[in-house]
């Protein structure tokens, strides 16, 4: 006969007889969890340890693959240093093993660099004003001699004055003007000072080539773009015009003691030097406005016209054929006087090349003088000077062998032999 369960036991019907509960039997696992909890909890920590580490292996396989699959992603720098730190999870021994990643590689991916072709104005182009800018062009007209010649696309926007070339072995004057692109003339006329002989040509001596077939001129006080545009045969619109001069169509801003360039100028012919003075020039020289108290103002013996020795010593190159600017006098950084009292009309010049630093000082009688080659000026563009006054000092700028003066005097712009000048 089947009883019925009760909270306190099993009651048989009929007899009143209450039997003991029965015990419901454990599965192993609970048992032996019961007996031995510890060891029981160790191997439920040590079962989620393997699978905690099974999800990391799984996960950086994964990153691993795409990262191959996918190249751009190695150069983001985040992916270069990845760091998994260690899982903290309720439970679980923070002591498991930390994976580390310092570099994820990807495969080498070949590639093909090409450079984009380089004009040949812009490897002759180079500044005029610096050490670094000499030095710059220097190279690139090396390159020039290997690449060929300038082409004529050139735009005047990006053109300076001139650029500075130094003679190198074998260098003929035609050669230089055809990897420049203009005509040889161009070479000869803004280099006068520095060619005596265009078939010979001194190895390291520095040119100012022109940026375009024209002529470099210093502007002097007094002048307007009309007479210079008339010196030269050219015309002034394009004086105005040509953006290195930085005018910007304004005649106005022609600044004197400056450099401009004339597009398309000549130089015409240099009337014969002259073996004696002109005829008219021995009488007194006229009375010239000067300083109120001149400064290092020396005394020396004046000729018939008024000039005396700018400097006192020997003279090392005598006005000639080979020599046909002026004369050069032995002068190792020393003073430099005026040879005639007059105004300065010109003081400035380029340290690298033709002249150097140099002052013209126009005179009464329409003579003018130059001072070339110095290491500093002393005068001031318009200044009023006497004679014998300080105008700087000698010394080595532009083309030079050594330190000395090289002394020009012009009568109405042409060149005379100064030793008929001279006292």
């Amino acid at each position: 006969m089947l009883g019925t369960d009760s909270p306190g036991g099993r009651l048989i019907p009929g007899t009143g007889t209450l039997l003991p509960p029965e015990r419901r039997r454990l599965s192993r696992t609970l048992l032996r969890a019961q007996r031995y909890p510890r060891i029981e909890a160790a191997r439920q920590g040590l079962h989620l340890r393997v699978g905690v580490h099974a999800l990391i292996a799984i996960a950086l396989f994964a990153l691993t693959i795409s990262i191959g699959r996918f190249p751009a992603a190695a150069s983001n720098p985040e992916l270069l240093a990845l760091q998994v730190g260690p899982f903290s999870l309720p439970g679980v021994a923070s002591s498991a093993p930390v994976s580390s990643i310092t570099r994820l590689e990807s495969p080498a991916i070949p590639l093909s660099v090409q450079s984009p072709a380089s004009r040949q104005d812009t490897v002759l182009r180079a500044s005029d004003s610096t050490q670094q800018a000499l030095t710059a062009l220097s190279d690139r007209a090396s390159a020039a001699r290997a690449d060929g010649t300038v082409t004529a696309s050139r735009t005047q926007e990006q053109l300076p004055l001139f650029y500075r070339y130094e003679i190198q072995a074998g260098d003929t004057v035609s050669g230089i003007a055809s990897k420049f692109g203009i005509d040889s003339q161009y070479i000869l006329w803004n280099n006068i000072d520095i060619i005596s002989d265009q078939h010979v040509l001194a190895v390291g001596g520095k040119l100012q080539v022109p940026s375009v077939e024209g002529i470099l001129h210093q502007v002097k006080v007094g002048e307007t773009l009309s007479d210079i545009a008339s010196q030269y045969s050219a015309k002034t619109a394009d004086i105005i015009s040509f953006p290195a001069n930085g005018l910007a169509g304004n005649p106005n801003l022609l600044q004197e003691g400056g450099m401009i360039l004339v597009p398309g100028g000549k130089v015409a012919p240099r009337p014969a030097p002259s073996l004696r003075p002109q005829p008219g020039v021995l009488a007194a020289a006229a009375p010239t406005a000067s300083t109120a108290s001149a400064p290092s103002v020396v005394s020396r013996p004046e000729s018939r016209v008024g000039f005396i020795w700018p400097v006192v010593n020997s003279v090392t190159s005598y006005f000639g054929p080979s020599h046909p600017l002026g004369i050069d006098i032995e002068a190792p950084y020393v003073s430099v006087s005026a040879a005639r009292a007059g105004q300065v009309v010109f003081a400035g010049g380029d340290p690298c090349c033709s002249y150097g630093l140099n002052v013209i000082i126009r005179h009464d009688q329409g003579f003018e003088t130059r001072y070339a080659h110095l290491s500093n000026i002393s005068v001031k563009l318009g200044q009023f000077i006497e004679a014998g006054q300080l105008v700087g000092t000698s010394g080595t700028t532009g083309r030079v062998t050594g330190p000395h003066l090289h002394f020009e005097i012009m009568l109405n712009g042409a060149i005379q032999n100064p030793m008929l000048y001279l006292p």
